[in-house]
């Protein structure tokens, strides 16, 4: 494993590179020509004899595709024996990876002849020519390999019904048949009620899948020999699919039925190569990916212990009624039956069950769990009569507790997955205390946060290294490409040199009349590219209706049409018109009034004339056939034929919903527009490239939709009373298909607890957790991992750049055309001769314009139509931009460099100018000699106060005035008017600072100057802040305070705490980061905004008016639709004085374009749809009461904008990364100050590249033999499992464990004591001083001490140090020795890279904290006195600075807002806008809907943004991480552990010939496994005296091969070094050769032999030649 070459912003950049690598790879191609030289010409394979695919070609003069005979099968078993004695000398062949079976055949064989396709051929790959295998080649050039021995030891290769399967299992329709049956059964699965003769198609399907099974097992042959039938672990499907099928015919399965479906659907994934590969690549990503899911179950399980050891039980606190005669008494006083007298009769009383009883809990109006309460003063409190105490079960049906391990992981990884997380800390707060906020904060969510952050950097890691194998593999078919042509070209040249003779001039003739015809076929070839592909036919019937040519006067008539269409201009109209559309398309609403309603049917028959005109006319200037060639043209015609349809079906019921299709003109914008356009073809082109994964995702998706319904379909039909009260079926069930897909779709947005809920109540625990688990797992591991390929895919190009450095369409010429009009106009009004200089794009336009008329005069039906400028891919970037880009920031750069220099003078003792120049122009007097008299003193004051605002003691100053300020607001809450002291300490401290600040702006002012001051956006931060404070402390002076625009004025006395991020670099840089990055997001936003504002408008549509319901305030229940159906029938309730009755329409709604934004908000942040997915699904009609139900298909429009939300963060996050990958911030280092970057490097330093060195091993025996021992792989495995075991007695803990098995936990624990103490002994015998030289057996002794401590001090430690609770965590921290005792590399890598980015994570941290406090002030000082009802309630409002900060804490995640958000939204008559506050002055409980709306809209865009940024910067870290960390001191131990075997003696050489089963032994990276002759002879090892090598020599090229830095090797070779010369003395000797000299003289000794045998040889040839002449003329005689 090398170290990454590349960061994350250069692996970014080079998208395009790679992109571009992969689509022309696959565009080889050589001529027939070509292939007749590459394998018919010796020549040119003698060129190509070092080449890798040397050894893949046949020799020459022999055939590439050659038939398989049973003939030639038994010379292949021959010639099989042969190879294999060769093998045993040399290295064994590997399979070659081109010709890997289901891979399309490699360029250089070219295409077989079509009577040879689905024909047994020989085999290609040498490594199989030496094997009983045989290929077969079917369309597409697509190798099938198959075994050559006799199929079930009956069907040779040459027997018909072989050759007949053969070609049958080839054959795409066969294929193609088994898809289309499997996709029927399919449609029959998701059948709930199934029909009676659905048993005669199962029937069907079983026959099919037994004749596909029986044509594979005759092909392939059952299980003898390679690649059989047996052999693919996919057709394993088969065999359970049919054994299933069979078996159900004689057993019920029940709910094992789902052995039978899962495996029909998944035998779709084999039918296609790309899907095969998919899965391929998934499953070795998942095996990168489990080093971090087991770091993720045991942070999750330490957590779920932490859980437990706080809040075990907490979470059964009720508010319980307590008797009259039991009021004294506690829960915890009484544990015994209690009698009291009633009256005239006795009767026992169980308090337990008076406990347990569900009567006597206290529950709020519409809850199902009762109220939770605790006994802190931080805690929920009763209401009065009722008290605090344990009984009744756990919230949620009782699963939502941390009462044992099992329960607190569920918890804790429902924190994790942050699903329902809010309500989870709700109940815990309320249980155990508000104090209890600070371990949310600082434990759980920044663990779950590091264990997140990581996950996704693996992840994303594993995702960009998809392509390396098909870039790896598209530069090594270059490369040959390459070489090939080259050959081919040396060729040529060489061949007419090689004539000589001028006897053989015809021989000549003939090869240069081959050379000539091989020509005239490239140029034929050539030539037949660039051809049209229809069919003649098709050319015939396109030129007589598609090319109207009439005569001169419609010719005319088109020309001047053409330059009309083609005009600039025409754009700019259009585009103008699209807007003007999609402006009244917006103004749609409800209420509509018939005047507004006549307006908006007019503007829409216009708009539709007018884009009816815009078809008709291009359709006349360029003729249908040269229309419909540009795509868009197609799209604006079918928008303008929907529209006219639904023009004349307007009157027809039920085809209202062609009215949505106009609103399809919204996404003609992206033809103008670059970054629109981006959105689309991102969408566009992941269909077709991420086709696999996408079909792969919604494979999954069905299995799980059926797997669900077929398991708990019954369950929830016979169970459903546990989880309804009326018995009735809730909104989310699992009884048919449609609604189990929904289930599937909400777990799909994160949404999965509650539904687990439900399942686990009415089917049992086990079945639910493990269906639930599984699909959140592979879902959300899909999901990312399509998301993340989307983002790094190579397909896509980055789009969001400024529109001047893009190549300028039509709209952008006109533009700049009317830019320059305006100019020159104001120019002449102002009476100025002023010439305006054009930009030369604007100047270029014109002769454009030219080009673009010309080229359309001269235009004829014959030619095709040229594709308009819209069609340019505005993605392609030119040289020469990019030129000018680089000139352009070597410019900036220039400028920045001189800037610098200039300030340079004024970064020193002297003070700029006070004002600026032009202000000394304008007002002379302020211009004066600061030489003498007064202007000498002015300027010395002035440097005075320079000098004080400059040192760091002011500053630290002002940033603890700062925090006392922002401390002061924190007391501003709803109690201060009741707490006169407190409340004139405040104020007085309020002026106080407010004079401070106003005296370092003075002193700013007089050190800094004016200019500088006022060009400084921090100055202006302060500045602007400063003034409210003044305004505010001037009203209070004259008795202005109770104004209401000062009141509200007051309230920006929140901001005051910005004024901190100033004074961090840190928080400085962080938002100077955010700022910068605005202009690359703000086109992004703008086109998430029309994505917005379409389904804002189809959501006006279809729910404008429909979310409305008639409602009984007394008893809190809808009226029923047969009492009430509409809006009417309610009015005349109320008209009835029926004051309770009330038509309320849903808060969140889609009455107008707003709300509908508003709506779409809420569903894009929280993923929480469930109040407006039920109202949507119920709606009916407008101003209709809803049944529950009635429209249940409307849930596919949310779920249509998820997937819209999928592409749109997806898009956003590609604007975020463009913005970061720009010189200035594309560096290492993202959001770290300078001092940082140090930090980081240390960082660096410390934990990679100065690992320990390790101890010696004693030279004592005893010591020895212990030293082997606690080194050893075995007592590191014994170890670790001893460590989870220590942790398994605090995980089997429970609420109400008994006594006795306390004192077995307790004993349990002193075992472990003993075996801890023993390891220490172990180790401290054999380590001697150096075990106190390893950071982890510090460690380990004070956990060892710690321990003792505990068992022998426990009761005291309890009662005066810290609770009982607290003390079995510290056992928990020995599980940190896990991470080095596993040796988990991957692991730790990943920890250092989350460490270094530590620094980033904490200035985000610290603007994330700054806002949360922020709006905490600002929420405390606008909502104190909302009306409770949703989220807000006693324990949780806006009434204290806490309580606001635990809402703020709540909303940080972007989930749960809308909880805390409706009661601010409310309005007379749900409030009541004249009540009293006990106390107070105040009156009224009314919320403020905008104010709260921008509030929550801007706290959770800026927390998501800063959360975003969060995870970007671990996966930045963890991509520009270098692992240098693949040998550490480990290895270099075991390294010479491995060497000891080797050499006993410790001599510090061993013989070469060992060196392959040295090198075969040592574990990884080092390792060389066998057969390694070839790698060890190029490793060029020193030899000494006696073919002796050193370990040293060794093990640095070992090293070498893994590591890249020779800084690096050095310091390993003296390491190495140094272990060496402290177990054996040094050896001086001197190498007298070396291993590859050593080869090479072998080489050459065998060569100089053969070439005597031969020269032997011949001689004796020659003499026996004489002999037998002389022999011959003797008899001749």
């Amino acid at each position: 494993m090398t170290s990454r070459k590349m960061s994350f912003f250069e692996f970014w950049r080079s998208k395009k590179e790679r992109g571009a690598l992969l689509e022309a790879a696959n565009q080889l191609r050589l001529r027939p020509s070509q292939l007749r030289r590459l394998l018919g010409n010796s020549g040119v394979r003698a060129a190509l004899q070092n080449t890798r695919m040397a050894s893949l070609l046949p020799p020459v003069g022999r055939d590439v595709f050659r038939r398989f005979t049973q003939g030639h099968e038994d010379e292949e078993k021959r010639e099989s024996r042969k190879k294999n004695k060769e093998v045993l000398e040399k290295d064994r062949l590997k399979p070659a990876s081109e010709l890997e079976a289901g891979k399309p055949l490699p360029f250089f064989y070219g295409d077989p002849p079509p009577k040879l396709l689905n024909t047994p051929l020989e085999e290609l790959d040498p490594y199989y020519q030496s094997q009983e295998t045989f290929i077969t080649l079917s369309r597409g050039n697509i190798i099938h390999r198959f075994n050559a021995e006799p199929a079930c030891c009956l069907l040779s290769v040459s027997s018909p019904l072989r050759t007949a399967a053969i070609k049958i299992l080839n054959h795409s329709f066969f294929s193609l048949f088994i898809v289309v049956t499997i996709l029927i059964n399919c449609v029959f699965m998701t059948m709930h009620d199934p029909p009676a003769w659905i048993k005669t198609a199962e029937y069907v399907f079983i026959a099919v899948y037994t004749f596909e099974t029986i044509i594979k097992v005759m092909g392939k042959g059952f299980c003898v020999g390679h690649f059989t039938f047996l052999r693919d672990p996919w057709n394993w499907l088969d065999v359970v699919v049919i054994s299933t099928a069979y078996l159900a015919e004689f057993v019920h399965f029940g709910k094992l039925s789902v052995l039978r479906t899962v495996p029909r659907v998944l035998k779709l994934i084999p039918l296609t190569s790309g899907l095969r590969m998919t899965v391929g690549a998934l499953v070795q990503s998942a095996k990168r990916l489990a080093g971090i899911i087991v770091l993720m179950v045991f942070v999750l399980s330490v957590f779920a212990v932490v859980g437990m050891q706080l809040f075990m039980g907490g979470l059964k606190q009720k508010c319980i009624i307590t008797p009259w005669s039991l009021s004294n008494l506690t829960s915890d006083s009484v544990t015994t039956p209690v009698y009291y007298d009633s009256g005239s009769e006795i009767t026992a009383f169980d308090f337990n069950e008076f406990k347990m009883n569900k009567d006597n809990h206290y529950y709020l109006p519409g809850q199902l769990d009762a109220l939770l309460c605790g006994n802190r003063s931080d805690a929920g409190a009763c209401p009065e009569g009722f008290t605090c105490m344990r009984g009744g079960a756990n919230p949620n049906y009782g699963y939502t507790n941390y009462d044992s391990f099992g329960w607190s992981l569920l918890s804790m990884f429902r924190l994790m997955t942050q699903d329902f997380w809010e309500n989870l800390v709700m109940l815990t707060l309320r249980a155990e205390g508000r104090s209890f906020l600070i371990f949310f904060m600082l434990v759980v969510f920044p663990g779950c946060f590091c264990l997140l952050s990581l996950f996704l950097a693996v992840v994303t890691m594993t995702s960009s290294e998809w392509e390396e194998p098909s870039v790896a593999k598209a530069k090594r078919n270059q490369e040959e490409f390459r070489q090939i042509l080259q050959a081919l070209k040396t060729r040529e040249e060489e061949e007419p040199n090689n004539q000589q003779a001028a006897g053989r001039t015809d021989v000549s003739e003939k090869q240069d009349g081959e050379t000539k015809t091989s020509h005239e076929e490239e140029h034929t070839e050539e030539s037949g590219e660039g051809r049209s592909s229809c069919p003649p036919c098709c050319s015939i019937l396109a030129d007589l209706f598609l090319k109207w040519n009439c005569c001169g006067c419609w010719r005319w008539l088109k020309q001047w049409l053409g330059t009309f269409v083609m005009n600039p201009f025409f754009d700019l109209v259009i585009v103008i018109c699209l807007i003007v559309n999609i402006i009244f398309i917006s103004m749609e609403h409800y209420p509509l009034s018939m005047e507004m309603e006549m307006h908006l049917s007019v503007a829409h028959l216009v708009f539709t004339a007018i884009f009816t005109a815009e078809m008709v006319l291009k359709l006349v200037a360029m003729d249908p056939y040269g229309y419909f060639q540009v795509s868009w043209h197609i799209f604006d015609s079918i928008i303008v034929f929907l529209s006219l349809l639904e023009l004349a079906l307007a009157d027809v019921e039920g085809l209202s919903v062609l009215r949505l299709f106009y609103l399809l003109r919204v996404f003609r914008l992206a033809r103008w527009w670059p970054s629109f356009h981006t959105y689309i073809k991102i969408i566009w082109t992941s269909l077709r490239a991420l086709k696999n994964l996408i079909l792969l995702l919604l494979i999954m998706v069905f299995i799980f939709t059926t797997a669900g319904m077929q398991l708990f379909q019954q369950d929830y039909k016979d169970c459903v009373c546990r989880i309804a009260q009326d018995c009735e079926l809730p909104r989310w069930h699992m009884t048919d298909f449609f609604n189990t897909f929904l289930l599937i779709a909400r777990i799909f947005s994160g949404q999965w607890i509650e539904c687990m809920w439900d399942c686990m109540e009415v089917s049992g625990q086990a079945t639910c957790l493990i269906f639930f688990m599984m699909v959140v797992v592979i879902v959300n591991l899909l999901v990312l991992n399509l998301f993340l390929t989307l983002l790094l895919a190579s397909f896509n190009s980055d789009n969001l750049v400024g529109p001047e450095e893009k190549r300028k369409n039509d709209l952008h010429i006109a533009v700049s055309r009317v830019k320059t009009w305006i100019l020159d106009h104001i120019c002449t009004l102002q009476g100025k001769k002023k010439n305006v200089s054009l930009d030369h794009t604007v100047a270029d336009s014109h002769e454009e314009n030219k080009k673009d008329d010309l080229a359309l005069s001269l235009l004829t039906s014959e030619q095709r139509v040229p594709i308009a400028s819209a069609e340019v891919d505005f993605e392609v970037k030119m040289p020469e931009n990019e030129e000018k880009e680089k000139k352009c920031d070597g410019v900036q750069k220039h400028l920045d460099i001189q800037q610098d220099a200039d300030t340079k003078g004024h970064n020193g003792n002297t003070p700029e100018d006070c004002c600026g120049d032009k202000c000394y122009r304008c007002c002379p007097f302020l211009d004066i000699d600061t030489s003498q008299g007064g202007g000498r003193v002015w300027s010395n004051f002035r440097r005075s106060c320079f000098f004080i605002v400059r040192n760091k003691y002011f500053e630290f100053l002002i940033i603890l005035i700062i925090l006392l300020s922002s401390l002061a607001l924190v007391f501003e809450d709803i109690h201060l008017p009741q707490r006169q002291v407190l409340k004139m300490v405040v104020e007085t401290a309020d002026q106080v600072f407010t004079y401070l600040f106003l005296l370092e702006m003075l002193l700013k002012w007089i050190g800094y100057g004016l200019k500088k001051y006022f060009t400084d956006a921090w100055c202006w931060l302060d500045f602007l802040i400063l003034d409210v404070f003044l305004v505010c402390l001037m009203a209070n002076m004259f008795g202005f305070s109770q104004w209401g625009a000062i009141q509200s004025l007051r309230t920006l006395r929140a901001l005051g705490p910005l004024r901190a991020l100033s004074r961090f670099q840190g928080s400085r840089v962080v938002v100077e980061v955010l700022v910068l990055s605005i202009p690359f997001m703000i086109d992004a936003v703008l086109v998430l905004n029309v994505i917005w504002l379409f389904f804002s408008v189809v959501g006006v549509d279809l729910f404008a008016g429909r979310f409305g319901y008639c409602f009984n305030e007394t008893s809190e229940e809808y009226f029923l639709p047969d009492a009430v159906d509409n809006k009417s029938e309610c009015s005349a309730l109320i008209m009835m004085n029926m004051t309770e009755v009330r038509w309320k329409i849903l808060k969140l709604n889609y009455d107008n374009v707003h709300n509908g934004f508003q709506s779409l908000m809420h569903l894009a942040a929280s993923a929480d749809l469930m109040d407006l997915r039920y109202a949507a699904v119920d709606s009916r009609q407008v101003e209709s009461q809803p049944v529950y139900e009635a429209n249940q298909y409307m849930s596919l429009y949310f779920i249509f904008f998820s997937i819209s939300s999928f592409f749109s963060l997806n898009f956003l996050i590609r604007a975020i990364i463009y913005s970061l990958q720009r010189d200035k911030f594309g560096g290492k280092y993202v959001f770290l100050t300078e001092e940082q970057q140090k930090y980081s490097k240390a960082m660096n330093t410390r934990f990679l590249k100065r690992p320990q060195t390790p101890a010696p091993r004693p030279q004592n025996p005893c010591r020895a033999c212990l030293f082997d021992l606690v080194t050893s792989v075995y007592f590191e495995v014994f170890m670790v499992v001893l460590i989870f075991l220590n942790m398994v007695p605090l995980m089997l803990e429970r609420e109400d464990q008994s006594w006795e098995q306390e004192v077995i936990m307790f004993w349990i624990l002193f075992f472990f004591i003993i075996i801890f103490i023993i390891e220490f002994i172990l180790k401290i015998i054999a380590f001697g001083r150096y075990y106190f030289t390893d950071c982890w057996n510090i460690f380990d002794f004070i956990l060892v001490i710690c321990s003792i401590l505990g068992v022998f001090l426990d009761d005291i430690i309890m009662h005066y140090l810290f609770t009982s609770a607290l003390w079995p965590l510290f056992r928990l921290v020995r599980i940190l020795r896990i991470l080095h005792l596993s040796r988990a590399r991957e692991i730790r890598k990943l920890l250092v890279a989350f460490m270094m980015s530590l620094p980033a994570i904490f200035n985000i941290c610290l603007v994330f904290f700054v806002i949360m406090f922020t709006f905490s002030i600002l929420g405390m000082f606008n909502f104190p006195y909302v009306k409770e009802g949703a989220g807000i309630d006693d324990l949780y409002n806006f009434e204290t600075f806490w309580s606001s900060l635990t809402c703020m804490f709540m909303t940080s995640t972007s989930t749960g807002w809308l909880v805390f958000l409706l009661p601010i939204m409310n309005t007379p008559p749900d409030c009541d806008p004249w009540i009293e506050h006990p106390g107070l002055t105040v009156r009224g409980d009314c919320g403020y809907p905008l104010t709260g709306t921008i509030f929550f809209t801007t706290y959770v865009i800026l927390t998501f943004m800063l959360v975003l940024h969060l995870y970007i910067v671990v996966v930045l870290q963890a991509f520009n991480s270098e692992d240098i960390e693949v040998l550490c001191d480990d290895d270099l131990r075991r390294f010479y552990k491995t060497w000891r075997k080797f050499d006993p003696e410790d001599s510090q050489f061993i013989q070469y010939s060992k060196l392959s089963d040295f090198c075969d032994a040592l574990r990884d990276p080092l390792r060389i496994p066998k057969p390694n002759t070839i790698k060890l002879i190029h490793m060029d090892l020193p030899l000494f005296p006696g073919d002796k090598i050193h370990c040293v020599d060794v093990f640095v090229t070992l090293a070498a091969q893994v590591l890249d830095d020779s800084e690096k090797l050095d310091t390993l070779k003296a390491r190495m070094e140094e272990v060496v010369t402290a177990n054996s003395p040094k050896v001086s000797n001197e190498p007298i050769s070396s291993t590859l000299q050593r080869k090479q003289e072998e080489v050459a000794a065998k060569v100089i032999q053969k070439a005597y045998r031969k020269h032997l040889q011949h001689g004796d040839t020659e003499e026996t030649a004489v002999q037998s002449a002389d022999g011959g003329g003797g008899a001749l005689v």
